[in-house]
């Protein structure tokens, strides 16, 4: 099953994602920040089929965590998720080529379905 990356400041969405992943069967990894995603992204390169990233976090949003990995990565599937109006992230996302969006406070099932569409592009 994919390996995903979960980002995101807030811990209870962290641990709410990561069992609702788990439960279906993903293999996941989570970081508090941006910053530490990228951290975790480098130190091991080509191992996550998927990024969920938060767009507001601290020292490094989804916008530049997405930015900095599509440079060097342009095929990695990243989905920003998110509490901002979507219109406003749809317009920067598609900016930056970001594959999905999920809207906070998300829908279980919708967000799994999203997930499994992206994947299996």
């Amino acid at each position: 099953m994919a390996h995903i990356l979960v980002m995101d400041d807030q811990e209870s969405m962290r641990k709410i994602i990561s069992q609702m992943l788990q439960d279906n069967g993903y293999e996941v990894t989570t970081a508090v920040n941006g910053q530490e995603g990228l951290i975790l992204f480098k130190k091991h390169p080509g191992e996550f089929d998927l990024v969920l990233a938060d767009v507001n976090m601290p020292y490094l949003d989804g916008f530049q965590f997405l930015k900095t990995v599509k440079k060097d990565h342009p095929d990695q599937l990243i989905i920003f998720l998110t509490s901002m109006e979507e219109d406003v992230v749809e317009t920067i996302g598609k900016e930056y080529k970001v594959d999905g969006i999920i809207e906070k406070p998300f829908d279980q099932e919708a967000t799994l379905e999203t997930i499994k569409q992206i994947l299996n592009k």
